[in-house]
């Protein structure tokens, strides 16, 4: 009789203890199989959103140039002491490594170059008038002088085989603006950049794992983690993205902007995961684009979820083994709380609420609850990080990463939601348009980190004069704008003005020295001088250029 109680508890204990461990690898494979999925479909969102952000980055970088480009023109059309342009030419390349060359080419005689200022090594070296050349026959000539005042010709990436210029094979790609005198095309000025030097810029915030590839709107590699596979076509050979990729077809022919896809791994290289989106560039009309691309490895990507899995295995081994110690005294009053932990596996990988686990009894069965709240514990913490790291990407791609303020794409949200507001409100509102002055002085005498302290402090000194309730945005560069909200009259918008003109009137301390920084400001009201977001930011810019060029108000 005792021989055979034992037997069926064996038996029994048995029994429960499989159940036991089924239940365990059951709630285990439900929370890794669904958690696991979203861990890495929110990595490869992450990828693709910080691919998004650096062809934002590379975008704002073009836009740079085009201004420098506009500036040189309108200074060339101004002043036609050819010494002088010379020298402002010189004083551009110095404040940008990545410039190479800088020209002014007149519309008369085959187009032959008035002015050339070449970076020949460390030095910047003015062309002798034997050294000037005809280049009436180079697209960013022609092409150019066909433009609207203020309009820049983009050309597309190449190897640079004209003669005069440092380092004759470097990748390079070239900018023109038309220059007016009298109101007559006179000529251009064109600034031809190194394109490796422009693009490091980007790359090199990048982390390590990153592989950064870029191609133009045919699909020729410019960029790519070999070297070799880049400028194919200089060579007499297509290296083509589309080739490499396949997918990538589609943001070539237009079909799609954002493709992200895996390449598995072979005996020389690691399994990769890639995004990449279609940047336009140059001018809307002409509908050029390039391909920008991140890569990752695939190990990366799926750290966290390797992560989890190796934690969720421990603790099913864990699970498992303090089953089979409680299986040999099981009775009928555990039967319940197995059940209540088999029901909070389940309900947790679903993301569901769950009871209280019995983590306040001292035996075998507390011991267990134990050890499945800290593994729900620390899935959770690891969700956590996710999420947090997602906010940190969101708030990356939203805001500027220089002040803090929102950037422009943010900025153009937010006032369309205050121009609809407005519209069903009938209360107006202002935008403001700041525009620094002479701040590229500053970071030419001090540099670009104190350039960058000053526009810390300039967004502070913004923030701070107005209200609570008004938005501040950095554009891009020294420009910014605030966005005054029930604001649908000139003496308001003028008393917020006043506040900017007094705060700007004290002098900004910055990293212990001072400086006199002064500001020009464009005034637009809506729905008075704009129907929608784009005509009422141009209205407050249009302001801002009239006070800007007056050079007596402010306002």
């Amino acid at each position: 009789m005792s021989r055979m109680k034992w037997g069926i508890a064996l038996r029994l204990g048995v029994l429960l203890a499989s159940f036991s461990v089924f239940a365990a690898t059951l709630a285990a494979y439900y929370a890794f199989d669904s958690s696991s999925d979203r861990l890495q479909a929110r990595s490869e969102r992450s990828l693709l959103a910080t691919t998004q952000v650096l062809a934002r980055h590379m975008q704002s970088g073009f836009g740079t140039v085009a201004r420098d480009t506009t500036f040189l023109a309108s200074v060339a059309g101004a002043d036609s002491d050819l010494g002088r342009l010379a020298e402002v030419f010189r004083a551009n390349l110095a404040a940008h490594p990545s410039y190479l060359q800088i020209r002014f080419i007149g519309a008369q005689n085959h187009g032959l170059e008035l002015v050339r200022v070449d970076r020949v090594g460390n030095a910047l070296v003015r062309a002798s008038e034997e050294a000037l050349q005809e280049k009436s026959h180079v697209p960013f000539v022609f092409e150019a002088l066909a433009l609207r005042p203020g309009e820049v010709y983009i050309s597309d990436f190449g190897i640079n085989h004209e003669n005069g210029v440092d380092e004759q094979a470097l990748p390079v790609f070239s900018m023109a603006s038309p220059v007016l005198r009298g109101g007559q095309v006179h000529g251009v000025v064109v600034v031809r950049v190194a394109a490796q030097a422009f693009l490091q810029n980007f790359n090199s915030a990048l982390p390590t794992p990153y592989g950064f590839f870029l191609s133009n709107r045919w699909g020729d590699f410019l960029m790519h983690p070999d070297s070799s596979q880049t400028f194919g076509f200089d060579r007499g050979q297509r290296i083509l993205i589309q080739d490499a990729f396949a997918p990538v077809a589609t943001l070539i022919d237009g079909s799609t902007s954002e493709v992200v896809l895996g390449q598995p791994g072979t005996d020389d290289e690691e399994a990769r995961v890639f995004s990449f989106v279609r940047m336009p560039y140059g001018r809307p009309t002409e509908g050029r684009f390039m391909v920008v691309g991140l890569s990752q490895p695939l190990a990366a990507v799926q750290g966290e979820v390797g992560d989890l899995g190796r934690s969720i295995l421990k603790i099913l081994l864990l699970l498992g083994a303090v089953g089979v110690v409680l299986a040999t005294w099981v009775s009928r009053v555990v039967t319940q709380p197995i059940q209540a932990m088999v029901v909070a596996a389940k309900a947790f990988s679903q993301g569901q609420p769950h009871g209280e686990l019995p983590v306040h009894r001292t035996d075998e069965m507390g011991e267990l609850a134990r050890s499945f709240h800290d593994m729900e514990q620390q899935i959770s913490r690891q969700i956590r990080q996710l999420n947090a790291s997602h906010d940190a990407m969101a708030h990356l791609a939203h805001h500027d990463t220089l002040t803090g303020l929102s950037n422009r794409r943010m900025f153009e949200q937010i006032l369309e939601r205050e121009l609809e507001r407005v519209r069903r409100s009938g209360c107006g509102c202002a935008l403001l348009f700041v525009d620094l002055d002479d701040f590229k002085a500053i970071n030419d005498a001090q540099g670009h980190a104190m350039g960058d302290l000053v526009l810390r402090a300039v967004a502070q000194t913004i923030v701070a004069a107005v209200r609570q309730i008004d938005t501040v945005a950095r554009l891009a560069g020294d420009e910014f704008t605030v966005l005054c909200e029930n604001v649908d009259s000139d003496a308001g918008a003028l008393l917020v003005v006043a506040k900017l003109e007094r705060a700007f009137a004290q002098p900004l301390v910055v990293d212990g020295q001072s400086f006199s920084v002064r500001a020009s400001i464009g005034v637009s009201l809506f729905p008075r001088d704009a129907a929608d977001a784009h005509a009422l930011l141009a209205s407050a810019d249009a302001a801002m250029y009239r006070v800007k060029q007056s050079h007596r108000r402010r306002v």
